[in-house]
């Protein structure tokens, strides 16, 4: 076997050992799992939201919220958290 592929096969090898060994130590709780569309209505509602309109992209939430002082705002929402991100006023 020529040393060059031999140095190739070792060095595969170890990065496949490497990345097992990384995967091997995730718990399921270190696993983060996308909110539900019902668990981010949920949790707006619970911060004083009223929901218009919510629809999911590339990963996050957009909603169209009135807040309780009955101000009308665009809002990003983390798909995996369920934090809001951004708000906007909407004119």
């Amino acid at each position: 076997m020529p040393t060059s592929l031999l140095r190739f096969t070792a060095l595969a090898a170890g990065l496949l050992m490497t990345a097992a060994a990384g995967w091997a130590e995730t718990s399921p709780a270190q696993i983060r799992t996308q909110k539900t569309l019902e668990e981010v209505v949920v949790d707006l509602s619970a911060k004083g939201y009223l929901i218009r309109e919510i629809e999911m992209d590339d990963g996050h939430f957009e909603a169209t919220v009135v807040d309780p002082q009955n101000v009308v705002s665009k809002a990003v929402i983390d798909g995996t958290t369920g934090e809001i991100r951004r708000i906007e006023r909407k004119r």
